[in-house]
């Protein structure tokens, strides 16, 4: 009997690892694509979710005195942030001989933003009314930029770390990169400057990037070249 038992594991175990990913892209994108529906369907309005997480946070949360340390952990996903840091990792990548790693930071970090710049476009939704707003933001609030691209570029250096680094450091690597983004998430909901549909949309849309189309692509294209596991 455990044999047997374990025979149909074996299979399925398999079949997930093979797979596991590619799965959880598809779903991700599916619950993206329902939230974009959503939203058209309510013509750019809030969601009941939304008015309901923004109504808990300015009751329970916003305060004059946490802002200034929110406003300063939404920059972790910021424009010049994440550009800074792209530049001084393909500056070290470069200065070891790994260049391709460096490029692939880059064009990870570029696509994204592209297609967050489509989608904005194609959902067309406004941001939150001013009064929710702590500070100043442009553009269309769908998907959220911010969330995309910290899921984006700290999710593709998550799996760079897995793949390159030690076991000793590559795990605290790892947990201290996966907590950026759910922060930075939280944080543009507390600063007014998307609903919480937009933020985990973002997310949604990143994760199915990074499984369909970002990671695989740089594996056969740019990584594959690389030895990697050092």
């Amino acid at each position: 009997m455990h044999s047997s038992d374990s025979a149909t594991l074996e299979p399925r175990a398999s079949f997930l690892r093979r797979h596991g990913w590619l799965i959880v892209g598809v779903l991700a994108i599916c619950g993206a694509t329902a939230f974009a529906i959503a939203v058209l369907l309510a013509h750019g309005g809030p969601l009941q979710m939304d008015a309901a997480v923004y109504a808990w946070l300015s009751t329970h949360v916003i305060s004059p005195s946490l802002t200034p340390a929110v406003v300063m952990f939404t920059q972790m996903s910021g424009v010049a942030t994440l550009i800074g840091l792209t530049v001084v990792i393909l500056g070290a990548a470069c200065a070891l001989r790994r260049w391709r790693i460096g490029v692939a930071v880059a064009v990870n970090l570029a696509v994204e933003a592209t297609l967050n710049e489509i989608l904005k476009r194609i959902v067309a939704r406004p941001r939150p009314p001013l009064e929710h707003r702590l500070i100043a933001e442009q553009g269309f609030s769908f998907p959220s930029g911010h969330a995309m691209a910290s899921t984006a570029f700290y999710g593709f250096l998550i799996y760079l770390a897995y793949r390159y680094w030690r076991r000793a450091i590559k795990w605290v690597a790892i947990v201290l990169l996966a907590l950026i983004p759910p922060i930075v998430m939280a944080t543009r909901v507390y600063l007014g400057v998307h609903y919480a549909s937009d933020v985990l949309a973002g997310c949604l849309y990143s994760i199915a990037y990074l499984t369909l189309l970002s990671i695989p692509i740089m594996k056969l294209m740019l990584l594959s070249m690389d030895s990697g596991d050092r």
